[in-house]
């Protein structure tokens, strides 16, 4: 009985645990996209997800011009995605903290289908 209901209430927090961090994720992405700033980043490397079979990383790099700072930009997309090193991809960015960000071209890439 007990066995049981620990059970339950474990699979109710890991869905609700699931459903908070999709919905912050789309809240980032909605601010972003009202008040972030695009820069363009260029692919330095894709390799294998581990553990997914079906999806890759894709990782670009940009240098802020006024702090020389480099950031590197991560996100997830299909392994049918065929991305070259050095393409350029687009990047929204929050100005006050580059580190918060989306890559958002990378829909367009995938339409390409090199």
């Amino acid at each position: 009985m007990w066995a049981t209901v620990i059970v339950i209430v474990v699979v109710i927090a890991i869905i609700v645990l699931g459903i908070g961090l999709f919905a912050r994720s789309m809240s980032k992405t909605r601010w972003l996209k009202q008040h972030g700033t695009r820069i363009i980043a260029r692919v330095t490397d894709s390799i294998f997800a581990a553990g997914s079979g079906t999806a890759k990383i894709i990782i670009a790099e940009w240098t802020d011009p006024r702090t020389n700072t480099t950031y590197q930009f991560r996100t997830y997309t299909p392994q049918s995605v065929r991305v070259q090193l050095g393409e350029s991809v687009d990047v929204l960015i929050d100005p006050d903290k580059p580190e918060r960000y989306t890559i958002t071209s990378v829909e367009s890439i995938s339409m390409k289908k090199r």
